[in-house]
């Protein structure tokens, strides 16, 4: 027994004490004061009701209020009738004032509840509405044999007198109905209140079940055994109102009910079946209200049925459209396209497939957030359902991945290009406006394709259109088998290399070109691979990037140049820049780890130079915010291969930067072309009005760095100055013209 269910016996057993000493004080002379007490008691349990309004949400205070009230006019009412039969010794005549605050509790209970359960907003209306019914009329057949039947045998003596004996037992049937419903819908953390409630309506009923055959056999006397039922109803209201202050009542509003829920309405009826059943057999008439209720119970259990499998039909068709859909974007999902693709193979039918993986989104939900995010994957559905229609079938993958399974089996690059064309038109998001770019992947079935070898040879595609260099597609070729066993095992290298320390670091000077002095030396990654041989960063550092390896590659090189140059004699008067990729940028933790790093190096923050490319700059990303955090640690930041990407200068006085690098393009035919030197000039001219320390790229001889010089460059890096190499092969001494 867990302890909320201990917690519940407990009060379920504080109840049943409540009413506990009547069947002591039964017989004796004080019983008839037993009446006092009940009436206490029913205006004490108004107290917890009230608190529970106090508590509870806006929509269900009312109703609180009302079975607060409810219980209050029953207390008032018992006092009235308590007063004329111990004080004034007078009998109360029927009926009386004693009956109006008996009538108005199961009156204000029923609206009470029915506001605490919210049944207005409830998943099914009509299921809720044919299971009142039913219960109702069962309710009805019981009481009728029980109660009912006698009262409207025995008449009155006036219509008022008839109409408030049938509202008795009448109300006391809805009530009871209402409070059924309540329990059945009540979630499992709430269950314990509708417990108490059904349990005091048990209560009361048995008590003015008791209390009516005793009044019409002229048997009944206060303080009989049977007031006992009335402490233990209101001793049940007042928990569970004290209940509800500790835990709110919830309710299940979905429509979907457990299967004891779903056959709950049965059970009365069922039982109002066999005392109709009782009653034939001991020769007992069926009076014609039984019957009629009977039948009227029966019918709408048919009803219920048909009303069940309608909804159930409704269900299914939203279940199984929620299980082949995406809820985001309302195209298809995996299963759907996998059952759409398999059918299509089956019946022999030419498909091909486009698979496209947005480039970069990963950066637009982190700088922008999530909901930015969606709202570029539903625009993405939309261009998607521009270019291609039905019977097309188009389905999202999960995450940024969509997939379209299409009979277009020609002129498959030209739909590509055009998709590429819609995917390029900006997206507004709130007041940013994003461009958007794909790898996109091809593939026809030629007939002999398993639908598991067509997805790999459009997932070989679509990697292969991203190593061209992303926004761009690519046509599955037997080839890109090879490459992509390659990549695999470029991979598992890889790792391998990051675990026993095989990469190793080379430096470049960066030289102030009018001294040729070595101002700065970069560190580059290098790969030697025992079987490979030399592996070229820029095809290991692209698998890394796509491995997900490429954070730990970065630190990695970062650590290993820091500990080389932190005991390099030329690191007094130079600095060390390194490169940072924009997955390292995105790393909430990256500045502490630097700044981690130079500490066990012994470096100062000034001492280093993170250089990123510009492309991460365009969409003013969270990159933005990680490279002035690194700044105001004092680290340097350079923006590399300016002019290859985005080059957009209206970035530049905006970004945390303190040096540009300028692509080598621009450098190459600057003794040979005038255009280029012009721009150059220009170049330099905008950077030093910013405050920004230009350095060109990719000096090769010694035209160019005395163009360079001329143009007001300060500062190069080429192989004019050397390769990359050992640290300790550079040194801090002016270079000698004939260094390569």
């Amino acid at each position: 027994m867990t302890g909320e269910q201990r917690h519940l016996s407990a009060l379920v057993a504080l109840c049943l004490a409540a009413g506990a000493p009547i069947f002591f004080l039964s017989a004796t002379p004080v019983a008839t004061y037993t009446q006092l007490g009940s009436s206490l008691l029913a205006c004490l349990a108004a107290l917890p009701c009230l608190a529970a309004a106090r508590r509870g949400e806006a929509s269900v205070r009312l109703g609180w209020r009302l079975l607060a009230a409810g219980c209050l006019s029953w207390g008032l009412g018992n006092f009235y009738w308590s007063w004329n039969e111990l004080v004034v010794h007078a009998e109360v005549l029927f009926p009386s004032p004693a009956d109006i605050g008996y009538l108005l509790f199961p009156l204000l209970a029923t609206v009470g509840l029915w506001l605490i359960a919210g049944w207005t907003s409830l998943g099914s209306r009509v299921t809720v509405l044919l299971d009142g019914l039913i219960v109702g009329c069962a309710l009805f057949v019981i009481g009728w044999s029980l109660t009912v039947r006698e009262v409207w045998e025995a008449g009155s003596d006036s219509v008022l007198g008839f109409v408030v004996s049938m509202a008795y037992p009448v109300f006391d049937i809805v009530l009871a109905t209402v409070v059924v419903l309540l329990a059945a819908r009540t979630r499992r953390g709430s269950r314990g209140i509708g417990l108490l409630l059904l349990l005091g309506l048990t209560g009361m009923t048995i008590s003015d079940v008791l209390f009516a055959l005793d009044t019409s056999a002229g048997t009944y006397y206060s303080g009989q055994n049977s007031d006992a039922g009335w402490f233990f109803a209101f001793a049940a209201y007042a928990a569970a109102g004290w209940l509800a202050t500790r835990r709110p009542m919830t309710f299940d509003h979905t429509g979907v009910m457990a299967r004891w829920q779903t056959t709950l309405p049965y059970a009365p009826f069922g039982l109002a079946a066999l005392v109709v059943a009782g009653q034939t057999l001991t020769g007992i008439r069926v009076d014609a209200p039984e019957a009629v209720a009977l039948m009227i119970g029966f019918l709408l259990i048919l009803l219920r049925q048909l009303s069940t499998l309608l909804h159930n039909s409704t269900l299914t068709r939203t279940l199984r459209h929620q299980a082949y859909h995406d809820p985001l974007t309302g195209l298809g999902n995996r299963a759907l396209f996998m059952e759409r693709l398999e059918g299509a193979l089956g019946a022999g039918q030419p498909v091909a497939i486009v698979y496209l993986d947005l480039d970069d989104f990963k950066m637009i939900n982190d700088s922008l957030g999530h909901d930015a995010g969606d709202v570029v994957l539903r625009t993405v559905s939309e261009r998607l359902r521009v270019c291609f229609a039905e019977p097309d079938a188009i389905a999202r993958f999960g995450g940024d991945e969509f997939a379209v399974l299409t009979g277009r089996v020609h002129g498959l690059p030209g739909l590509a290009q055009r998709l590429l064309g819609l995917l390029h038109e900006p997206v507004e998001v709130g007041t940013r406006t994003v461009r958007l770019g794909a790898s996109v992947g091809l593939a026809v079935s030629d007939g002999s394709f398993s639908s598991e070898d067509l997805r790999k040879n459009v997932d070989l595609a679509m990697y292969a259109a991203k190593a061209q260099g992303k926004d761009s597609y690519a046509m599955f070729e037997p080839s890109m088998r090879h490459g992509f066993d390659q990549e695999v095992r470029l991979r598992a290298e890889l790792r391998k290399a990051l675990t026993d320390r095989t990469l190793h670091v080379a430096f470049q000077p960066i030289v102030a070109l009018g001294e040729r002095r070595v101002a700065g030396v970069e560190a580059l990654a290098r790969w030697q691979h025992p079987e490979l041989g030399t592996v070229q960063p820029d095809m290991f550092v692209p698998v890394a990037e796509r491995a997900g390896l490429i954070g730990d590659l970065g630190l990695l090189v970062l650590r290993r140049a820091c500990a080389e140059f932190a005991v390099w004699p030329g690191s007094h008067t130079a600095y060390l820049s390194v490169n940072v990729s924009p997955s390292q940028m995105l790393d909430a933790s990256f500045p502490s780890k630097v700044v981690a790093t130079l500490y066990e190096a012994g470096m100062r923050p000034g001492q280093l130079v993170l250089e990123v490319t510009e492309n991460v700059l365009a969409d003013e990303s969270e990159v933005i915010g990680t490279l002035r955090r690194l700044r105001e640690f004092g680290i340097r930041i350079a923006i590399d291969d300016f002019g290859t990407g985005y080059a957009s200068l209206r970035y530049l006085h905006r970004f945390p930067a303190d040096i540009v690098k300028i692509d080598r393009t621009y450098v190459q035919d600057i003794a040979r072309d005038p255009a280029a030197v012009h721009i150059l000039g220009t170049l330099w001219q905008l950077f030093g009005a910013l405050g920004l320390t230009a350095i060109a790229e990719g000096i090769e001889d010694e035209a160019q760095a005395a163009m360079l010089v001329e143009l007001g460059c300060k500062a190069g890096q080429g192989f004019l100055y050397g390769r990359p190499g050992p640290l300790n092969a550079i040194t801090v001494d002016p270079l000698s013209a004939d260094r390569t």
